[in-house]
Parts: structure tokens; sequence; C-alpha cells
């Protein structure tokens, strides 16, 4: 009866485990390609959306921002968490916090009109 309880906790440990690993390895990987934006607003008892363009994630580090007539090209970087870290262009100096869906952000800025905006991502 000891040797079958030690087997069925090593089975319960591994599957736990694997699930742990699994979950892991899906939440953080970045995928390049179009992110579409668009911020919320709350006016007059109703959320207003209102899109904001934009930005493609190169696999090379770099960003461009399609919101304007010209593009605007930066670079960035993923930090532990999976967020993205920009530097130059127009989000300079923002972070894409990645949220608790697959490949969807809230993206901060220093000159954002809104408050933040939510990306996700349109081509797959």
């Amino acid at each position: 009866m000891n040797v079958q309880r030690k087997f069925l906790s090593l089975l319960f440990f591994l599957s736990i485990s694997i699930l742990v690993v699994a979950q892991g390895k899906t939440g953080t990987a970045l995928k390049y390609g179009k992110y579409g934006c668009v911020s919320s607003s709350y006016r007059n008892g109703s959320i207003t959306y209102t899109p904001k363009g934009y930005f493609v994630i190169e696999a090379k580090g770099r960003y461009t921002y399609l919101g304007f007539s010209k593009p605007s090209s930066g670079k960035f970087t993923v930090d532990k968490k999976g967020n993205l870290l920009f530097s130059g262009g127009y989000f300079d100096k923002g972070i894409a916090e990645k949220i608790d869906r697959p490949n969807k952000f809230f993206v901060t800025f220093p000159t954002i009109p809104d408050h933040r905006w939510t990306c996700s991502l349109a081509d797959k």
C-alpha cells in the first residue's frame, strides 16, 4: 500500500509539473505581427471604443506604429514577465503590459492622449 501511495503521489506531482510548464510556455511566447489598438472611455452611461491604429512587432527587436500618415519606428525588448519595453518611435519609454489573455497587451507611454490602450494580435 505504501508503494502504491508513493506512485500516486509521484504521478500527481508529474502531472501538475507538466501542466505548469505547458501553461508557462504558451503564456509567455511573443507572437510577432500586427497588433490593433483601441482606447476606451466612459461617457454618459456608455463605453466608447476608439481605434488607435496598429503597431507591428518584428523578430529583430523592432516595432513600427502605423497610426499616422508616416509610420513611426523604434526598438523593443521583452522582460521576464513577457512585457514589451519600447525605446524610440511613438511609444518611446512606454510599456506593453502582458495581460491574462493570449496575444493581448495594455499599452501606456508618456505622450499617450488616453490613459491606456488595449492592443490585440490582428494577424495570426
